[in-house]
Formats: C-alpha cells, structure tokens, sequence
C-alpha cells in the first residue's frame, strides 16, 4: 500500500475554514430543538440540520469494565461529600484511573518523550473516522486482528485515506458491556482474549502522515493476550493516540462521519476519559 500525499480526496482545512467550520456545526446543534433520542441499534443519536451527531461513549460508572493489573487498577469510585436533603448541594467524589470507560491513551502513555493529553493539539482530536468491521470474525474469534489486508481491502473499496483521520476497529465487542466478566474475557490463566489490531496493522498506521490516531471497541488497541502492548508502543512513538472502549460503532458508515474527541486536559496525564461523538451528515 502507497501513501498518496497529493490526491487523498478530503483534505484538512485550513485554520480560517476549519474555524468556520466548527462554527457552523455549533450553529447548527444550538439552532436544532430535536430531543435526544434512542433509536433502535441502541445509539444515541442527536439531529442537527443537514447533519446527526452519533454519540460512541459508554457511560461511566462503577459497573464499567478494565484490564485487571494487580495492586494497579481498580472500579470506577464515586462517594457523594454532600446531598440536596442535607446541604442543599448535590456533589461527588471520583476515584477512577485515567483509563476507564470510553477513553483517550496519550501517547505518552507507552514513551517518556511524547505528549501526553493536554500537548494534543486541538485539531488532531477533530479528524475523519475509518471504520473497518472485522465482527464477523470476531463473533467466531475473541482474538481476532484487524490486519494489513483489511486495511488493503476498505483502500480497495473507498478509495484514498482522507486526511487527517481515524482509524475505528468495529469488532462488535461492545455489545458485551458493562460484563466485566464478558469484556476482559479472561481464560482460566487470567490471559484476557479480546480483538485488536495486529502489530503489522500498527506498524503501517503509525508511519501514516494522515493518520492521527486509532480507536477500538474493546479494552486495548492490542488483542487481549498481548500483556506487553507492543502495538500501544508503535504508536505512541509515533505521537499518536488511541481510542479505547468506544460504543455504537455499527452506527457509522466505512467513510463519511467524522470524529470530535472530548478529552480532557489534564496536566501530564496518560489518558483521559472522553466524550467521543460522531458527526454524520445527511446523505
């Protein structure tokens, strides 16, 4: 597979347009008087004019699945410090890892020299979302990988990889949460089988130029017997995020939408919890 540099259809726009880009979809969402609605495949979906903003975040809570790491990671904790009934005030405390739920990996994650989440730039958390459906495999193979021939067969079918973008694994995993049980999916040594992308598929990714980063929807980027996160580190070396436990991704087309990545910026961080939603427009 050849990098194109000079024809790869949809192009990042410059700061000016991207500007008014990015207004416009404010200007529409805030001018839509549309609920938030539930649709059949369980995805939240929101109507703007001309547009449907896909939400692919589970929500938080102390049911939500992780990678077990002894004496390291743990449940998602929250404890009210005060109520409506006694204060008058209704607030939480949290106590949760940087990776839980539906979240941003840095880069600096897996390498010391690269960014962590506040050093993303804004404009690489905004970028046109690839998804590749490996489900069916995956329905039959907990570790299943998205390879180089998937990535040589959406090149086939939809043409030159827009710029910038993400790439979104859609396993079909997330119909399994909040299952820790059915998510980690461990055997009986503790070896955790999930899908991921295969080291030669990251290998290719990471030395992309248009390629801003990844996404699963799953636990790890990584297949789940990889303990050593060997696909985390290609890509982290190449300044690149990742997306892990995204929802709802058999909402989106191969090509079209395009992804808004809420992380928040939280000094020197590895990762962050994210809102992650999809912009569709109509077609």
């Amino acid at each position: 597979m050849q990098s194109r540099s000079s024809d790869r259809g949809v192009h990042a726009p410059s700061r000016v347009s991207r500007r008014r880009w990015l207004a416009g979809l404010v200007g529409a969402a805030a001018g839509c008087v549309a609920p938030l609605e539930a649709r059949p495949d369980g995805a939240r979906r929101f109507p703007v004019r001309g547009a449907e903003l896909i939400d692919l975040t589970h929500t938080l809570s102390p049911s939500s699945p992780y990678i077990p790491v002894k004496d390291a990671t743990f449940p998602f904790r929250r404890a009210p410090i005060a109520t409506i009934a006694e204060r008058g005030v209704y607030a939480n405390r949290w106590e949760l890892t940087e990776h839980i739920g539906t979240h941003m990996d840095a880069p600096c994650h897996f390498d010391a020299r690269a960014r962590c989440v506040e050093a993303v730039p804004l404009a690489e958390l905004v970028a046109a979302a690839i998804v590749i459906d490996i489900s069916a495999r995956a329905a039959h193979d907990a570790d299943a990988e998205l390879t180089l021939a998937d990535l040589e067969t959406w090149g086939r079918a939809h043409g030159p990889w827009p710029s910038p973008c993400a790439v979104l694994l859609r396993s079909g995993w997330s119909e399994r949460w909040p299952s820790q049980q059915r998510f980690a999916n461990p055997d009986a040594t503790g070896t955790l089988h999930f899908p991921g992308f295969s080291r030669a598929a990251l290998d290719w990714l990471a030395n992309r130029p248009e390629v801003v980063g990844v996404g699963t929807d799953t636990l790890s980027i990584d297949p789940g017997r990889d303990m050593r996160y060997e696909g985390h580190r290609v890509l982290a070396r190449a300044n690149k995020w990742a997306l892990e436990c995204l929802a709802h991704l058999e909402s989106l087309p191969p090509v079209g939408a395009t992804l808004f990545v809420g992380a928040l910026p939280v000094e020197a961080a590895s990762g962050s919890p994210a809102r992650v939603v999809a912009w569709l427009p109509d077609s």
